[in-house]
């Protein structure tokens, strides 16, 4: 007796330690997408036994990489050694959605459906076929019986024969023709039962993902008690992108406005379907630079001028002697006293940005351009019309709009609207809280801008030489046949000089409003009011001197 209740005992200790296997299908729960990148955390839920067990998640996108694959667990449970396979992959059951299940025996049934209607109107076709070959027996027995009636009957005999073949045959194409008229009913219902099963197969292929094995994921877990446990599944996959896309609609009038509608577009080729997904958008960029770049101080050294010459002269030489041999590209001068070069990059990463869109969407594998749209922004703006008679024959309408949000509007396309009326895509600039910008809104066929000399000689338009001077002279005029009056930005340019001898001077009227605006030397820009019907003229001189002996390039 002593022997087997210790044997027993002993498996009633053990028994907790032993792992059992469970299978899971991982659910895509959370999307953060990211510019060429995606965190997609996946979840399974399991209710477990205590104990150690083995889990096992099939249905992974085939190149899932493990760098990024992370799993989270709530207290309690402990996350053991974790295997990601891509090949020899272990067998695991069905796992397929009631979704797609449910589509499949729509599409099983409606195929059902369809081969009964065939063999019911193959049955009625039989039906006319039979009717046809009674009629063409009848036929043939009335031709043959024809003659011996005229000669062995009487005329009631041959009327009653012709009587009876003649009802029968009758009979018998009614029968026939109302089999035709069943089985074109027949067939007409067919193509809506066709119809029914092509779309039914399309519902099924849209709910499907590719046919691909996939990726296979294997952990174990040790939980501490019994219950539901939900595990989370990150990892980072490519192929995913999302940018910001607007619409910009300016109103004018007595409170211009403009209505900035904010969306984004998404696309993800990540080789599975997201749906039902919660998403997370972010302008963190994983996997770029992550600290500073490094400084090197420059090597600096001087060399003599006879040293340097001397340098030169031995090139010269050594490249007579080569080029009768070679056709080699003559040498690069030495450099000297040479400042190291370094090239500048755009860069709005100081503040990540991070939208949570409300709900949940659905991202299918592939798609491109998924647009979604996120809230419209009404923001105060002040209009003008900017006008360079130099380049352009009309003005064009500006708007500045200032962000009074407390968020950062991000760069991306915008298509314009001017009162309603598409005037066509523009860039907009990233703008930080409180920051402003200036949009043009499209072009003021009725703010006519002209730019001309007072006079011509030999070619040389409004301009008069010496021997150390040049003159030009400009006249520009804006006219105003819109019908309102407008506030114009006028500008126009004039050389400069970075040489103490060569000097530039001008002369306007009216007087200039801005010199060099933002630092831009040799741009004049006046602020104008052009009353509707009303023509503005500005008069401009420019006057280049220069010592004699030099020439004006």
């Amino acid at each position: 007796m002593f022997r087997p209740f210790l044997t027993a005992s002993f498996i009633a200790l053990c028994a907790p330690g032993w792992a059992d296997t469970f299978t899971a299908e991982a659910r895509v729960d959370t999307v953060t997408i990211y510019p060429g990148v995606a965190t997609v955390t996946r979840q399974i839920t399991l209710d477990l036994p205590a104990g150690r067990h083995d889990i096992i998640v099939p249905g992974l996108p085939q190149n899932l990489p493990s760098e990024g694959l992370r799993l989270a667990a709530p207290d309690g449970v402990q996350i053991g050694a974790v295997n990601l396979a891509y090949d020899r992959l272990p067998v695991t059951p069905d796992q397929t959605s009631p979704e797609v299940k449910a589509a499949k025996a729509r599409v099983e049934e409606l195929e059902d459906v369809l081969r009964q209607r065939n063999d019911a109107i193959a049955e009625i076709r039989l039906h006319v076929a039979a009717a046809n070959e009674q009629i063409a027996f009848l036929q043939s027995l009335s031709k043959g019986n024809a003659s011996e009636a005229i000669t062995a009957s009487s005329v009631a005999d041959i009327q009653a024969l012709a009587q009876m073949v003649g009802s029968e045959i009758l009979r018998l194409r009614q029968d026939a023709f109302a089999a035709e008229q069943q089985a074109t009913a027949a067939e007409r219902a067919r193509e809506d039962d066709i119809i029914a099963l092509e779309e039914a197969r399309q519902h099924l292929e849209a709910l499907m993902a590719p046919e691909t094995e996939g990726a296979v994921l294997t952990f174990t877990l040790q939980a501490a008690e019994s219950g539901e446990v939900t595990v989370d599944i990150s990892a980072l996959e490519g192929f995913a992108n999302w940018s910001p896309v607007y619409d910009m609609r300016l109103t004018t009038g007595v409170a211009p406005r403009i209505d900035l509608e904010r969306s984004v577009v998404v696309s993800q080729s990540t080789g599975q379907d997201w749906l039902d997904v919660k998403l997370i958008l972010s302008t963190a960029r994983p996997g770029e630079q992550t600290a500073p770049s490094g400084v090197w101080a420059p090597l600096r050294r001087i060399v003599s001028e006879d040293e340097l010459e001397g340098d030169r002269n031995s090139d010269f030489a050594l490249q007579g002697i080569m080029e009768p041999r070679t056709m080699a590209a003559p040498a690069a001068p030495p450099i000297v006293m040479e400042d190291a070069a370094f090239g500048a990059t755009a860069d709005f990463s100081g503040a990540t940005v991070t939208y949570s869109y409300p709900g949940t969407v659905d991202i299918r594998n592939g798609v491109e351009d998924l647009r979604l749209p996120l809230d419209t922004l009404e923001l105060d703006a002040d209009v003008w019309a900017e006008a360079a008679p130099s380049r352009d024959s009309i003005a064009y309408r500006m708007a500045e709009m200032t962000n009074t949000t407390q968020e950062v509007l991000l760069p991306g396309r915008a298509l314009i609207f001017a009162d309603g009326t598409m005037i066509g895509f523009s860039q907009m600039p990233l703008l930080a809280a409180g920051a402003d910008t200036k949009m043009g809104f499209g072009p003021l066929d009725g703010l006519l801008l002209t730019r001309a000399t007072p006079s011509k000689s030999e070619g040389d338009v409004g301009v008069f030489t010496s021997a150390n001077q040049l003159v030009e002279e400009a006249v520009m005029t804006v006219r105003n046949v819109t019908g309102q009056d407008w506030k114009v930005l006028l500008r126009d340019a004039i050389p400069y000089s970075e040489q103490d001898d060569l000097e530039v001077s001008f002369d306007a009227s009216p007087r200039v409003t801005r010199v060099a605006p933002d630092g831009q030397r040799g741009i004049l820009e006046w602020d104008l009011e052009v009353p509707a019907g009303a023509a503005q003229e500005i008069n401009l001189s420019y006057t280049l001197t220069w010592p004699s002996g030099y020439v004006l390039q």
